[in-house]
């Protein structure tokens, strides 16, 4: 049984695998990545150069499912993507990956949504987004694919997916006690907008910005990411992870803070790095039930992210983020 808003998740870390995975769910966002590196992101109204063009299968929810899968987990995919070639590139890359297709529907007459992304010369990027047939996930789809999502041990969900259908998916893995985690980006134009029954998740992985933009109070440093952070709590989110960057990670619930150190990375690319965080938290936290211990094999996931290009190729494997923390101890 999920905890109570007042409960926390304690235990020993462990970062072995068992002989059973834990079956995650990702519900959310499959897109095609279009990445163009640069000198530096344009300003409004300049024109640069880019160099480098490539096309990745992207989406926050299809590369949550890779990095989980990496992580030696089942992990199935549910969303949707249009008829056209950038959707089958997309089921055929996850396919690849070992992670679940079935529950990934086929829209017709819209485009397979698109992340455009330009990312400068010290690895920092820029990115727009089109969802295209991600907006038509419904209810209805939801209750079509109960046989992928009632077992999961752990359901993911973005914000790249109507707010409606995420509450439903809130709504029904409570009622069978599946713990829910939300990562929610990109935060909507309006936040305060964002529909109730998304704070009443088990965890809630944001970084500074995100959380400045749902809480309405600032976090651009540790002490008022602490504070931000426990008005998130306040709302219902019974525990939020803060990413810090190279700050490492803050773990919060109503009761403790964690500080999670950061660990040592070359900063290359940092596009995929907040989805290796949350795809191996959704892993670490589904094998049990240790927040800090799950933010850490999460932080040092992302850590290795940011060493190579890609949104999914960046993606690091079980036994690299093993050893990451083996040194590290």
């Amino acid at each position: 049984m999920p905890p109570g808003k007042n409960e926390s998740r304690t235990g020993p870390a462990d970062s072995s695998t068992p002989d059973s995975p834990p079956h995650v769910v990702v519900i959310g966002g499959l897109h095609t990545d279009l990445v163009v590196r640069t000198s530096h992101v344009p300003r409004p109204g300049e024109f640069v150069i880019g160099h480098n063009f490539a096309i990745h299968p992207g989406g926050k929810g299809a590369t949550q499912a890779v990095a989980a899968a990496r992580c030696k987990a089942k992990v199935s995919m549910i969303g949707r993507v249009g008829n056209d070639d950038f959707g089958q590139r997309i089921r055929l890359s996850l396919q690849a990956q070992q992670v679940d297709i079935s529950g990934i529907m086929v829209s017709e007459g819209i485009s397979t949504g698109i992340n455009m992304i330009l990312v400068d010369r010290i690895g920092e990027n820029a990115v727009c987004h089109a969802g295209g047939a991600n907006h038509l996930l419904s209810e209805d789809d939801i209750d079509q694919q109960q046989a992928v999502w009632s077992t999961a041990d752990v359901i993911i969900m973005q914000m790249e997916i109507p707010q409606q259908t995420m509450a439903y998916v809130q709504q029904e893995a409570r009622h069978r006690q599946i713990p829910i985690i939300l990562n929610p980006a990109p935060v909507p134009e309006a936040p305060q907008q964002v529909h109730p029954a998304l704070f009443d998740v088990d965890v809630m992985i944001a970084n500074l910005q995100e959380t400045a933009q749902l809480c309405g109070e600032p976090a651009n440093d540790i002490h008022s990411a602490k504070l931000a952070g426990s008005a998130l709590v306040a709302r219902g989110v019974r525990a939020v992870v803060i990413t810090l960057g190279r700050r490492g990670a803050l773990a919060m619930t109503a009761e403790q803070i964690q500080r999670i150190e950061p660990f040592a990375a070359k900063m290359v690319d940092s596009t995929g790095a907040g989805d290796a965080f949350c795809g191996a938290f959704a892993v670490a936290y589904a094998r049990k039930n240790d927040l800090a211990a799950a933010t850490r094999f999460a932080a040092a996931a992302g850590a290795l992210a940011c060493q190579k290009f890609g949104r999914q190729a960046c993606l690091p494997h079980l036994e690299q983020i093993q050893r990451l923390l083996q040194r590290s101890c």
